[in-house]
């Protein structure tokens, strides 16, 4: 199908699309057919017979049967149409970033392992091939997706060359001699790093003055630093002024101090791995993806040139498990390496990295430092706050400006400080990429600010809950944005249920044993979910036995998303879909029939959306993709079950409708006989009634909303874009929007307004000798909203705590020199969390009983406030404050022993 639109943010996809180039996405599978989470429930033990809940997850089965399996294991073999044999391709990559790198002496390998070809940057420039988006490097600094010769590498890391050998064992032999070999990479002459102080454009300057009326969203986005600066600069400068002046008013008591957290590495489930062929000019691709629309606009810009030899017309994904995801997939450099060992292969060609290489190259989370002061008055108010953020990012930018961001979005954490001066930038740095993993940025703000809050409370001799309570958003309030809190907060309700709980009632209570100290800490989160405009995309249709199926561009990248929106078409359709299509981008771009998103704003237009598809994050899924799902079914209900049901009951359309209820697996009405999907389908099949529904929905600030005439029935959607097939058809009917509902004025300017507030109370144990710290207890509390599925959100919390113990108190990876880019750590050196360092049986979850209709994205809400509260049990146990994480055993026994 002709690509008329940009699948992601890369406007030179347009251009690709106007030379007729293709994409075809297929999901894979177990036995490359049919995909396991897209498996026939029927063949299997229920996992949802019950409408709207799971006894199970919908891959259950799969998962623990060895049926649910992820892109290493597949071979060429087991592609259908592909040859056999497949080729392996190793990349090798750059261990220092201050020498001129020369090339490579492959001498040590013996003829028969030599690689058949070997790909380089000098090949890449001869063909004209388009560098990703994600490799454009810092200003001033040397270009290029590998590392070019005479040239110092980017970053530590850095791809110097693809290797192509011809099989498996040529493969196996040349990587024991290359792997960890320093004489295979030939460097030359010393060479300067560029300093480098500005951040990635754009970066965040935020200004607040409620009194003023003064915010980004009251008064247009603004920076005190700029020169010329504009009428709106001028009076965020000001203001500035008048903050800096409330830290001196009588009266008033200022705290300040400076936090920094560390590197981390998403550790997935298995390291990235990949088959790729280039068949004449189609290109397929097998991996595990977090961002489907992303590497499939990759790909087909890497050959888009019209002097590239290269010539690709279609790619073709076929899309595996990640094995976890949560970032570090978005925008990978994997996809386009394995695209290009394609190009340049003769035949299939395999790349599997091993955990060494995955610490190498894969995409880390931003450390951070972040300086920050607050004044408060007597009584423990809070006035004004002041933050400057920087986070460093690798040499290859991954969304790195937008994490800073959203870092300082979160930098006043769940607060209303009338005063607010937050700053954020993501600073270049010869690290390994980093950039958009585990958190997006909340995860490091929350850290900064609950630790100050805390030292606050100890400051003032106020209970640190009844300090925040005292404090909090609430609904009506503003965000440091300006952005109008128009939803419920219930962050007073969880500090009121936090300090009640018996936890923090008994915290001076508890005698631990000798030699130990005890204390408990807690922590509150705002965190947001959404990235502030979000297009999401959802098809529910229905086959001629009843049986319903559910396709999204989302991923489920072990959070359960293909479970949630199979349970999610119950609400309107009555059953729970028996299959899960997930990550299809490309499927929807035809039958949805948009045409622009890169032009300016026009909601008139039917065939503009401010967003189409987007990566997929673990927060999407509960609030934006089961909202189109749900839309998605309603419409099948509307134009296609309920017409069937009328035809059979001999009644009007109009004269049931909104008065049929689902009972039992039946459609009821009033007076009327219960109606299986089995008859319904039939009828439905029948009278050639509308069979499947496809929606497109845009939230910013709110849902975009609009008419939609299908047939005889009219009604207002929270849709921006709507199709329908009919039974026994194959072609779509796009229904074009009328008296559109746009989002609200200047909500492009709002950040974030959607939010899952949580907290968390921590017990620790430390000990006085060694230091170490052991974690007793967990208990979260959390604002979720409508639960859709409680097992998965229990599922979701406890993976939050998880990796908040890690991030508290174990995990750290260098970004530079020492760090993963030597290729030389593993596991025996990254020490994430294990059973014995989680409280298995001491995990406890309080839901907050919401009158909200619709469920939260609670992701990284259940991970902000994990590792905070853990630095203040810290604190609360030993008296010393720890502002750098992770807490090590030997930076506690050093303040102990001080």
């Amino acid at each position: 199908m002709n690509h008329p639109f940009a699948l992601s943010r890369r406007t030179f996809i347009q251009a690709a699309g106007a030379t007729g180039l293709c994409v075809v996405f297929n999901r894979l599978s177990v036995n490359a057919a049919q995909s396991a989470v897209a498996q026939d429930a029927r063949a299997q033990p229920a996992w949802g017979d019950t409408p709207g809940k799971a006894r199970f997850r919908i891959d259950g089965v799969a998962k623990v049967t060895g049926q649910k399996i992820y892109a290493r294991d597949f071979r060429a073999r087991d592609m259908p149409g592909w040859p056999a044999q497949e080729q392996l391709a190793m990349v090798l990559r750059a261990t220092v970033v201050d020498r001129l790198f020369e090339g490579l002496d492959l001498s040590m390998l013996p003829a028969q392992w030599q690689p058949t070809r070997i790909v380089t940057q000098a090949d890449l420039e001869q063909d004209h091939v388009i560098l990703p988006y994600a490799s454009t490097p810092p200003q001033a600094w040397p270009s290029g997706l590998l590392v070019a010769a005479g040239q110092r590498p980017i970053f530590f890391g850095q791809p110097l060359a693809l290797l192509l050998f011809r099989d498996f064992e040529s493969w196996r032999q040349a990587k024991r001699l290359l792997q960890f070999n320093p004489q295979v990479v030939r460097y030359g002459a010393q060479a300067t790093i560029p300093v480098v102080t500005q951040g990635y454009d754009p970066t965040t300057q935020l200004t607040r003055v409620a009194e003023a009326g003064f915010s980004q969203v009251q008064s247009g986005r603004s920076n005190p630093f700029a020169h010329p600066p504009k009428k709106v600069d001028l009076e965020a400068r000001q203001l500035r002024d008048k903050i800096d002046a409330s830290f001196k008013r009588p009266g008033i008591r200022s705290f300040e101090g400076r936090y920094s957290t560390q590197v981390l590495d998403p550790l997935f489930m298995e390291p990235e791995a990949g088959l790729a062929w280039r068949n004449g000019s189609s290109l397929q691709l097998v991996l595990g993806t977090q961002a489907t629309n992303g590497d499939l606009s990759t790909t087909l810009g890497l050959f888009v040139d019209p002097a590239c030899p290269i010539k690709i017309d279609t790619v073709v994904l076929n899309s595996c498990y990640p094995g976890g995801g949560f970032g570090g997939r978005d925008t990978s450099t994997f996809p386009p390496l394995l695209a290009l060992a394609a190009a340049y292969a003769d035949g299939p060609v395999r790349i599997a990295q091993d955990r060494y290489e995955q610490f190498q190259s894969g995409l880390k989370q931003l450390d951070s430092t972040m300086r920050q002061r607050i004044a408060v008055t007597a009584d423990g108010y809070f006035v004004a706050f002041q933050s400057q953020q920087d986070l460093r990012s690798g040499g290859n930018n991954n969304y790195s400006q937008f994490v800073a961001e959203l870092a300082a979005y979160c930098g006043v954490g769940g607060y209303n400080i009338g005063q607010a001066a937050v700053d954020a930038r993501a600073v270049p740095t010869s690290g390994v990429i980093a950039g958009s993993m585990r958190g997006f940025g909340g995860p490091q703000a929350s850290f900064a600010v609950e630790s100050l809050v805390d030292e606050v409370a100890a400051g003032l001799m106020i209970d640190p809950i009844r300090l925040r309570e005292r404090n909090v958003l609430r609904q009506g309030d503003r965000t440091v944005t300006g952005a109008p809190l128009e939803q419920p907060m219930q962050l007073a309700e969880i500090c009121r249920l936090a300090r009640q709980h018996p936890l923090w009632q008994q915290r001076h209570q508890h005698q631990p044993a000798a030699g130990l100290l005890y204390g408990v800490g807690f922590a509150l989160a705002n965190q947001a979910y959404g990235t502030g405009t979000d297009g999401v995309m959802a098809e529910v249709s229905i086959a001629q036995d009843g049986q319903l199926t559910v396709r999204s561009n989302c991923v489920d990248m072990g959070n359960g998303s293909a479970t949630t929106l199979a349970i999610s078409t119950a609400r309107y359709a009555g059953a729970n879909a028996r299959l899960a299509d997930m990550g299809e981008a490309a499927y929807f771009v035809a039958p949805l029939g948009f045409t622009s998103t890169q032009t300016a704003p026009d909601w008139n237009n039917p065939r503009w959306t401010a967003s189409f598809a987007m990566s997929s994050s673990a927060c999407l899924t509960a609030f934006h993709q089961v909202h189109v799902a749900e839309q998605a079914s309603r419409v099948l209900f509307e134009t296609g079950l309920l017409p069937a049901a009328a035809q059979l009951w001999g009644v009007a359309p109009d004269a049931v409708r909104g008065h049929t209820q689902w009972r039992d697996n039946h459609l009821t009405a009033p007076g009327l006989p219960a109606l299986d999907m089995l008859q319904l389908a039939r009828q439905l099949y029948a009278l050639g009634l509308p069979a499947a529904a496809m929606a497109h929905a845009v939230y910013q600030g709110q849902w975009v909303v609009a008419d939609y005439q299908v047939g005889p029935w009219r009604a207002s959607l929270a849709l921006d874009g709507l199709s329908t097939r009919l039974a026994n058809r194959t072609d779509w009917l796009r229904h074009d929007r009328f008296n559109t509902v746009a989002p609200p004025p200047n909500a492009s300017l709002y950040g974030r307004s959607l939010f899952a507030p949580s907290g968390a109370l921590a017990a620790v144990e430390v000990e006085r000798r060694t230091g170490k710290v052991k974690v007793l207890q967990i208990e979260s509390f959390l604002d979720a909203g409508r639960v859709l599925q409680p097992d998965l959100l229990q599922g979701q919390s406890q993976g939050g705590v998880v990796m908040g113990i890690g991030y508290a108190l174990l995990e750290n990876i260098p970004l530079l020199g020492e760090g993963g880019g030597n290729g030389r750590w593993n596991l025996d050196s990254y020490h994430v969390a294990l059973a014995s360092d989680v409280p298995l049986h001491k995990l406890g979850l309080t839901i907050l009983p919401s009158q909200e209709s619709t469920a939260k994205g609670i992701a990284e809400a259940v991970l902000c406030p994990i590792a905070p509260a853990i630095a203040n049990a810290v604190a609360h146990a030993t008296g010393k404050r720890f502002r750098e994480l992770p807490i090590t055993p030997e930076k506690v026994r050093k303040a102990l022993h001080a």
